[in-house]
This record gives structure tokens, C-alpha cells and sequence, in this order.
């Protein structure tokens, strides 16, 4: 039986998040060449790895963090994120993070129509790339530094 999913406390929420996706080919340069303190990009996930093609899009979430970009990162390599899932449930419609350590936590909740028919694309997108998605943490969107990088797998 799977955990309860807990909110993600407050001293570790970002500024603002959104949904992304890159092309499989791209994924190398993004998360793997770019400089950045905390990285967790397993070699057997890498979508060459898979057998994925170069084109098929990945999804991911983009979190822009601000000031406690670092603090969450820090945070996140500690869980051990497994996966990053949707759900879309009368109790819950948002992003839960499931653990190594069987832990889960709520990273967003929306009720916005637009930001759930992206959370339902993100999640088909995660099943055409065999459950193989990213999480990226800024400190702001100037895409000039990233702070941590997770290639997961559902």
C-alpha cells in the first residue's frame, strides 16, 4: 500500500513551476553537459538506454525556485525521487513525488482546466517514453543556471 502524500513544506516551495518536455536527443545537453551542483541522471535511464527514439518527447516539470532553489535541491537528493506523478483525483488533482524511501509528496496541486489538460499530456507523454520523465530546479527562469536535474522513471 502506497503512502499518503504529504505536502511538501513550506520553506521548500518554489516561486513558480511549469510542465516541459524535450526531445529524447536533446536530454544529454539539457541535463547531462550542463553545469550544475546536484545531478541524479542514472546511465540506464538515459533514452539511448531505452532504445527511445531522438524525437520522442520527454516530459518533465521545471521548477523555479528563487532563493530556496539550493535548500530544495539538497532536499530532493536526500528522498531519492523515484518518480513524479499526476494525479487526478476528486481528493487530489497535482503532482505527487514518490521516494526510494516509499515516501510521497504533494510538489503542486491545480484546479486550473488548462494546467490539468497539461498535467494529462504530461502523463501521456511519461507512457510513450517507457515512464521516462525529468525534474529540473532554477533559481529563475533565465535558463543561464540550474541548480539539480533528476531523470525519473514511472
Amino acid at each position: 500500500m502506497q503512502a499518503v502524500p504529504q505536502p511538501l513544506p513550506e520553506a521548500l516551495q518554489g516561486d513558480r513551476w511549469r510542465f516541459a518536455s524535450l526531445p529524447a536527443g536533446e536530454l544529454d545537453l539539457a541535463l547531462v553537459q550542463q553545469p550544475m551542483p546536484i545531478r541524479e541522471i542514472p546511465a540506464e535511464r538515459l533514452p539511448l538506454a531505452l532504445g527511445l527514439a531522438s524525437t520522442v518527447a520527454v516530459p518533465g516539470v521545471v521548477i523555479d525556485a528563487g532563493r530556496t532553489a539550493m535548500v530544495l535541491a539538497r532536499w530532493l537528493q536526500q528522498q531519492r525521487p523515484l518518480a513524479l506523478r499526476w494525479v487526478g483525483t476528486a481528493e487530489l488533482n497535482g503532482l505527487v513525488l514518490e521516494t526510494e524511501t516509499g515516501d510521497r509528496w504533494i510538489l503542486a496541486t491545480f484546479d486550473d482546466a488548462e494546467v490539468a489538460e497539461a498535467a494529462r499530456r504530461y502523463a501521456e507523454r511519461q507512457q510513450t517514453a517507457q515512464g521516462l520523465h525529468f525534474l529540473l530546479i532554477r533559481p529563475d527562469d533565465s535558463g543561464m543556471t540550474r541548480t539539480g536535474a533528476w531523470l525519473l522513471q514511472a
